[in-house]
């Protein structure tokens, strides 16, 4: 696995997205899943892009490589949660210098 031992799968909760904006399950539903396609061909291609994610950062794939750039914003914001960002950086770094497959 190109993972981190402690990365697991989690369900999404639809409702609970729904529940802050005014778009259907069924729109976001197909929104999230398309976007998942979009991903799926981009890699499977090899094709170099950068998807904005707004508010929060951009994810640029060039290549094997894989980076996100988060907003100063973005940033500030978690620190009201304490160790979040600490967190987010330190798995970031295991992550692109902890794994060989990636290169």
């Amino acid at each position: 696995s190109v993972f981190p031992g402690d990365i697991r799968k989690v369900g999404v909760n639809y409702e609970k997205i729904c529940s802050n904006i005014p778009y259907s399950q069924e729109i976001v539903q197909s929104c999230m899943k398309e976007t998942l396609r979009f991903f799926y061909r981009i890699i499977m291609n090899r094709q170099d892009t950068n998807f904005t994610l707004k508010h929060i950062g951009v994810l640029v794939i060039r290549g094997n490589e894989v980076k996100m750039t988060f907003y100063k914003n973005f940033l500030l914001s978690l620190n009201k949660y304490g160790y979040v960002v600490q967190q987010l950086l330190s798995v970031s770094l295991h992550f692109f210098q902890g794994n060989s497959e990636l290169s």
